[in-house]
């Protein structure tokens, strides 16, 4: 059942809509950090969101930057190009969620007087979007300052720009939006949704927050932090049945994956990483590797490799034998396919969603888990896909190092000297051919699964056709979209 709430006599905004995310703040505030980090963890999480930076409409426009007077109130032709560039984002806005499919987009400009958003908000009216403000108030110039020189000094802006000259104008910038600058208020406006991030976290101030989205927008938003630090990724040591080319199970290290843990303890020590956590799995390979550290480790059920279900234990040979319906399946589409009785890739993403909120509260970290495991986390830090996750590279014996920057991360791949077998698998250029004989054993096997008892029954004709039916539409759409099964 849905909650509709009327906008106006022409739109309903259903309790599923889209939502625009609007930053308010001065320049300088890491208005541009919250909206690229929230969308990065908004589409990690399987949210459909993009970014509209209305700054880079304005470099569009006009090419080149010459000076702050651009942004005088005073300066007419600068007003209109500044309102026409909002115009042109609001629009592109309109056409991600209402045609291409988006679910949340994020308007990313300075937002500081109630005139610009009010005619937000009239737009979002006329197009059924909810809107939901993120505030971000900052008066301490140190952090201000560094804001300045990590991100603004390298804008398109200040490219034939030194320094000093760059944070002199920059400086005289901000100074034009100062004057007009009208805060959230928490009286004047509090009919609006919003989050206020004050002095990059120490305090918050939430009002008004009305749906599941705005709900994970405003918990994330109160876990994220900016102090530096840096977060360590490694598989186990090479297991026993990795030697074996089996997928799963809870086998203990090899070998080569005993001396392998030897020399991450010796890597660890050289790196004198101040405060170090160590986080593994609840499976054996993992706290093997954590035990030769030396160093206290905590366990976490979320960190456990991805359930492979009924094929645990097996070769992908063994797995395309058995059971060639499932293994054409996962190649067609490996992130959301799931195994029977186990999980795919979309399932693990959900499940490491309390450890990447406690990755971005704490400092450094060193996380130890499985193949499927870094490939999620690896593909939060580094804003990748859903097609690209399942196909990422995370080698035994190697270590990740993975150190956030203004807009991103920087990654460090640093392999300790041990041999270990390959168990990545690249994605297929074809997908895996099926025969006709495959599928009639299929529909034979659905069919005495759940008609054993009644193979009499006047059902059983149409169990039969509705069985073939579902195959014959299960290959051509997802395995097979361009071969007609008749």
């Amino acid at each position: 059942m849905f909650c509709l709430c009327l906008i106006s006599s022409f739109t309903v905004c259903m309790t599923n809509c889209p939502t625009v995310i609007v930053t308010v703040g001065l320049p300088a505030r890491g208005k541009t950090y919250i909206s690229k980090k929230l969308t990065r963890y908004l589409n990690w999480i399987g949210v459909p969101t993009k970014v509209f930076n209305v700054g880079q409409y304005r470099r569009e426009c006009l090419k080149i930057y010459k000076s702050f007077e651009f942004f005088q109130p005073d300066n007419e032709e600068g007003l209109k190009i500044r309102r026409q560039c909002a115009t042109t984002a609001l629009n592109d806005v309109r056409q991600y969620l209402s045609v291409e499919g988006g679910q949340v987009a994020v308007f990313d400009a300075t937002n500081t007087t109630r005139e610009r958003r009010a005619t937000i908000m009239k737009f979002a009216e006329q197009n059924g979007f909810k809107v939901f403000f993120v505030e971000s108030v900052c008066e301490d110039p140190d952090v201000i300052a560094e804001n300045i020189v990590q991100v603004k000094l390298d804008s398109p802006d200040y490219i034939h720009t030194n320094s000093e000259e760059a944070i002199e104008d920059f400086m005289k910038r901000i100074k034009c939006y100062e004057s007009s600058y009208q805060p959230l208020d928490e009286t004047l406006d509090k009919d609006l949704s919003y989050i206020k991030v004050i002095d990059v976290g120490r305090r918050y101030l939430v009002n008004r927050v009305l749906d599941h989205i705005q709900s994970r927008i405003v918990y994330y938003l109160m876990n994220i932090h900016i102090t530096p630090r840096s977060i360590y990724l490694s598989r186990h040591g090479e297991s026993d049945l990795n030697i074996k080319g089996r997928i799963g199970g809870d086998s203990g290290l090899s070998d080569r994956g005993k001396e392998y843990a030897m020399h991450l303890r010796k890597f660890i020590q050289e790196q004198h990483i101040k405060d170090l956590k160590v986080w593994t799995s609840q499976m054996k390979r993992t706290i093997q590797t954590a035990e030769c550290l030396g160093v206290p480790y905590e366990q976490w059920k979320a960190l456990n490799e991805i359930d492979a279900g009924v094929c645990e234990e097996m070769m992908y040979e063994e797995i395309q034998e058995h059971f060639p319906l499932e293994f054409a399946l996962r190649d067609q589409d490996k992130y959301r396919y799931r195994y029977p009785k186990g999980e795919s890739y979309e399932d693990l993403v959900q499940r490491l969603e309390p450890v990447i909120m406690e990755l971005e509260r704490q400092e450094n970290v060193l996380v130890i888990c499985h193949q499927a495991v870094m490939r999620c986390l690896l593909a939060y830090f580094l804003d990748k896909t859903a097609a690209e996750l399942p196909y990422l590279k995370c080698p035994l014996h190697t270590v990740l190092k993975l150190t956030p920057v203004a807009y991103g991360c920087k990654v460090e791949s640093m392999y300790l000297g041990v041999d270990s077998v390959n168990t990545h698998r690249d994605r297929p250029t074809v997908c895996t051919n099926l025969t006709y004989k495959t599928i009639v054993l299929f529909c034979c096997f659905f069919i005495f699964y759940f008609q054993i008892p009644k193979l009499a029954t006047p059902c059983f004709v149409e169990k039969c056709y509705l069985t073939f039916f579902f195959t014959k539409k299960t290959l051509n759409e997802r395995v097979f979209p361009d071969f007609d099964f008749r």
